[in-house]
């Protein structure tokens, strides 16, 4: 079976039973899987005895949907902290380390995504739930001819070239992603499939026009397998070999880096209208840009923007101006401009990583609400990470995440103001003693992790 066929063949819905089943049989047990579940400890050799056709062992399909559901959570938050190891990383000078990190936030996000869709990515093997309650592996036929034809070797696969192969099938797949895509993002509370429907009704074709753009939105943006595939030679450079024999005389400028990561802070932090409200709001404006280059119709874009909110009763000058680049908001937010670079370096690897991730997490808050979960249900996963991560104390956790935010708001703004002041040193050794606490909790990005889930 070829790779784009098998990604068609992969099941959201049986990882959606699977989010019901953990539900069901293990969440009031504080357990999202059960010790039974044979993929809970070494997953690897489990997989590679369930898809041996010369033993006698099989993982049941309740066990890998439930698997998926719940790796799909585990890789989400483990890439955010990745995420925030790359800034740490980044805040020490320490720009390979960071690239590194950035680099594994991705392919953490894309295994997330790929395991919301049904597919669980492991190393030579790898396993699809799929609707007929009969899991399929990828690739196929270990054995040619009568098992067992010892003298056929198992494939190879691995998993970061396959990761690349399986979302640039995901994403040029004729059904997939399907418009489920467009409801995690929201603006003024609307997601985008309800503000697509209104921004250009009679244009022939608009659903197929939507999704393509939006195919071309995450590949230009997240998925562009090709581009990440010419990349590893570079990644492989800072992450394998040594980097600390030239450039002495190199000055890192953690003013310039202090102040683009304050950027990204800003992008993604939460409202209570939307956990992601600026950074939705820039993809609301590329996503309108594009349909509008497409369609090319008689209205100015403007007047597109305002239908598109009025028929849901929203009258908003400010927003219509904001996502139609009227003044004052020509420019590009810079983690889209660090994002589109073509070469790597740690802002830009962050940047694509971060962008994952927005989106990694609206599919696992889709996927979990689908399947009936309350997020309060899953406390307990959250306290362990607050606590681990350092949140929250044990005697004073945090109940509204949101809070994750709003605490460290106005320390990154008071860091802001003190790197940016003329008279002060902006050595590292400086920064830090002036700025203790404010330099702690401005690597832990992975706050986003648990205030973005929304379900």
């Amino acid at each position: 079976m070829k790779l784009g066929h098998y990604v068609k063949k992969c099941s959201k819905s049986a990882v959606i039973e699977g989010v019901s089943s953990m539900k069901r049989r293990n969440i009031s047990r504080t357990k999202l899987l059960t010790a039974n579940n044979p993929l809970i400890n070494n997953a690897l050799s489990a997989v590679d005895r369930h898809t041996d056709a010369t033993k006698a062992y099989s993982i049941t399909s309740n066990q890998i949907n439930q698997f998926l559901a719940a790796s799909s959570l585990s890789h989400l938050l483990d890439g955010w902290g990745y995420l925030s190891s790359a800034f740490n990383a980044l805040l020490n000078g320490d720009e390979s380390t960071a690239i590194h990190l950035g680099y594994y936030a991705e392919l953490r996000s894309a295994m997330c995504i790929l395991s919301t869709e049904g597919l669980g990515v492991f190393s030579r093997k790898h396993l699809g739930a799929f609707s007929n309650s009969t899991n399929g592996e990828f690739p196929t036929n270990y054995y040619k001819g009568v098992a067992p034809n010892r003298s056929y070797k198992k494939p190879l696969s691995p998993t970061h070239e396959f990761v690349w192969q399986a979302m640039e099938a995901w994403s040029n797949s004729s059904n997939k992603p399907g418009d489920d895509i467009l409801r995690i993002f929201k603006v003024r509370g609307l997601n985008f499939y309800e503000l697509i429907e209104y921004f250009h009704p009679l244009t022939a074709g608009s659903s197929l026009l939507t999704l393509q753009t939006v195919k071309d939105w995450l590949k230009e943006w997240c998925f562009d397998i090709k581009r990440y595939r010419s990349d590893r030679d570079a990644r492989n450079e800072a992450s394998y070999r040594p980097q600390r024999i030239k450039n002495f005389e190199a000055i890192t400028d953690f003013k310039q880096i202090i102040n683009e990561l304050s950027a990204f802070w800003d992008v993604i932090s939460p409202t209570q209208q939307s956990k992601f409200d600026l950074l939705d709001k820039y993809l609301l404006c590329k996503l309108f840009n594009s349909l509008y280059v497409k369609i090319a119709p008689a209205e100015s874009l403007d007047e597109l923007i305002r239908n598109a909110f009025t028929q849901h009763g929203i009258t908003d000058q400010p927003l219509f101006d904001f996502l139609s680049h009227s003044a004052p908001h020509q420019n590009e937010h810079v983690i889209f401009t660090h994002a589109a670079t073509q070469n790597i370096s740690a802002l830009a690897v962050i940047a694509r990583a971060t962008l994952l991730l927005r989106i990694s997490i609206g599919m696992v808050s889709h996927l979990y609400h689908a399947g009936g979960m309350e997020k309060s249900e899953l406390d307990f996963v959250w306290n362990k990470y607050g606590l681990e991560n350092g949140f929250w104390s044990a005697t004073m956790p945090v109940n509204d995440y949101n809070d994750l935010w709003l605490t460290v708001e106005s320390m990154f703004e008071d860091l802001k103001a003190d790197v940016n002041h003329g008279g002060l040193p902006n050595d590292i050794y400086s920064i830090r003693d002036r700025n203790p606490a404010e330099m702690i909790y401005f690597s832990q990005i992975n706050r986003a992790g648990l205030w973005g889930l929304d379900f």
